[in-house]
């Protein structure tokens, strides 16, 4: 009886490295969304830090301040928008990746039920195969006398 061995071992590997693979891609995007979420968060909280400081009741408020703040609040909202799009693209890339992942997890599945089926084929022909030879070995015995063994 030979041992079980199934052919496509070494696709199976390579499809479980290359959904590993795409995994770890997304990983980095989402790393890479967190820091762009992160450094928007920052940007926000020094422009209202900024705005406060400009606008304290301390502060006199001259005509050049604000032409500067009015510059300065373009410039703000020019940044939103490119850190905006930026963020937009980066998850544009995760869904893009994440249907990567979810291909390469599929096609993995569909070698190991292949896999799995095989086995069990394998297994139900070989439980007959000794099923046959435990018949054969019986009638073989029981044609012969007991005692002249």
């Amino acid at each position: 009886m030979k041992r079980y061995e199934f052919s496509l071992a070494g696709v199976l590997r390579l499809r479980v490295q290359q959904a590993e693979a795409t995994e770890a891609q997304l990983a980095l995007l989402y790393a890479e969304l967190q820091t762009i979420q992160t450094q928007q968060q920052n940007f926000l909280d020094e422009l209202q830090k900024d705005e406060a400081e400009l606008l304290s009741p301390n502060r006199p408020i001259a005509g050049e301040s604000l032409v500067q703040m009015d510059a300065y609040r373009r410039w703000a909202t020019i940044e939103r928008r490119r850190q905006a799009q930026t963020a937009a693209q980066c998850i544009a890339r995760i869904q893009e990746q994440n249907a990567r992942v979810i291909e390469a997890k599929r096609n993995q599945q569909l070698l190991e039920k292949l896999r799995d089926r095989t086995r069990r084929r394998w297994e139900l022909d070989s439980a007959r195969e000794e099923q046959a030879l435990a018949e054969e070995a019986f009638l073989s015995q029981w044609g012969k006398p007991q005692g002249a063994s």
